[in-house]
């Protein structure tokens, strides 16, 4: 038995076809997503924004809007002109950088020429009523730099609602010199008042959903392996089927042997994959990493029944079940989400609306199990996509020898 296995293995890897699709084809893959998604896993953060301000009387006497300007800024008391704050931003590094590159001007017409000429993003200034105005270049509006501008002013707007609020509601509560000066640093804090909550084990990024989706695809294309080994076997699908049932071998020896090689096969394909993506891309696995072979064992095992599955079937040739394996691989890792942002919608809406075909579909629970096992804290999740991919190996490989004993029957 374990020549048989060792035959198949070798002759399976020195199939080119097997070695690239069940190999080569998933690494190319994840380094595809690899280089389309660095510039979303590098942690860039916003940093050195050129903003102008007006530094009139009005802007002097707004005290919290200028406090949280300038604590953004990464200045104290002191003000930077506009060659200064060109010589911070050369000198600090860009983890330490802060979020304003601050320039004052002394006129609302200075400061507008520098924003139509491109020096700053927006400029600030404060009306006659106290109220902050933002003012950007009509020209370039819109910009990453002026939504965050604009996101720090309303943040203002809101702290000096709360504080009127408060004013109305309890007078008391501002009375004090002390109460009023706290509230307005409290408010010119740039750290946020609320505090962020770990509801998953790790914070869940856009691109996780991709490569456990290329594991799923590797899952079903895998199949090729199996069928390959289970024609190999069976008379009237090859030459060499017809010469292996007549040899003195049992064909049930052969086919334990296909399949026990095609599971090794696999398992190795989907572990290789695993260690590149581990090592290389920098997928953690919610540090369960030592988890993943016991996935990557339910994947293959669906692999190997479902191949053996297509590869029993009675009355097709070979060239209509390797088209039958491509439509299945192409149609079961659409709803799992590897072809972008469509088919993952596509994936949301059926399992929100139809998730009896989620669960049957064994592309969607590999990345399912690998999805589960990365973000959720309980194994249960994942315990339950392992049930799952077992179950469906289990009616693939019963209709598998359905179809053996038919075909058996056939050529007695």
């Amino acid at each position: 038995m374990l020549a048989l296995i060792a035959r198949n293995v070798r002759t399976s890897l020195r199939n080119t076809s097997i070695v690239i699709w069940a190999f080569l084809f998933p690494l190319i893959m994840a380094t595809i997503f690899m280089t389309m998604f660095s510039n979303f896993s590098s942690s860039q953060y916003a940093s050195d924004i050129p903003l102008g301000v007006v530094a009139d009387a009005r802007w002097n006497a707004a005290t919290g809007l200028r406090e949280l300007v300038e604590g953004l800024a990464g200045e104290g008391a002191a003000a930077h002109s506009s060659e200064e704050t060109r010589a911070v931003e050369s000198d600090a590094s860009e983890k330490d950088s802060p979020l304003f590159a601050l320039t004052r001007y002394a006129t609302a017409d200075d400061a507008r020429a520098a924003v139509l000429a491109g020096d700053v993003a927006a400029y600030l200034a404060v009306d006659a009523a106290g109220k902050p105005v933002l003012y950007v270049s009509p020209a370039d509006s819109g910009t990453t730099s002026q939504a965050i501008i604009q996101l720090v002013l309303d943040r203002y707007l809101q702290g000096e609602e709360l504080a009127a609020n408060l004013a109305e509601h309890d007078p008391a509560a501002l009375a004090s010199s002390e109460s009023a000066a706290s509230f307005a640093r409290n408010l010119a804090d740039s750290r946020a008042g609320t505090v962020e909550l770990d509801i998953l084990r790790e914070p869940p990024q856009e691109m996780s959903r991709y490569y456990y989706a290329l594991l799923g695809y590797s899952c079903i294309m895998c199949t090729d392996v199996a069928k390959t080994l289970i024609e190999r076997t069976r008379s009237g699908a090859s030459a060499l089927g017809d010469r292996c049932q007549v040899s003195a071998t049992p064909p049930s020896r052969q086919l334990v042997a296909a399949i026990a090689a095609s599971w090794l096969i696999v398992m190795a394909s989907m572990l290789v994959t695993i260690a590149f993506l581990w090592l290389v891309a920098g997928v953690s696995f919610g540090g369960r990493v030592w988890l993943t072979p016991v996935a990557c064992a339910a994947c293959a095992l669906v692999s190997c029944a479902f191949g053996a599955f297509i590869g029993s079937l009675p009355g097709a040739n070979p060239r209509v079940k390797d088209a039958l394996v491509t439509i299945c691989t192409l149609a079961l890792s659409l709803p799992a989400g590897l072809f972008g942002e469509p088919a993952v919608e596509l994936g949301n809406w059926l399992t929100r609306n139809m998730p009896l075909l989620q669960l049957i579909n064994p592309a969607t629970q590999a990345t399912d199990a690998f999805f589960a096992l990365t973000f959720y804290d309980s194994l249960a999740p994942f315990g339950q996509a392992l049930a799952a991919l077992v179950g469906i190996a289990a009616v693939l490989a019963l209709g598998a020898a359905l179809c053996m004993r038919r075909t058996r029957h056939a050529h007695c």
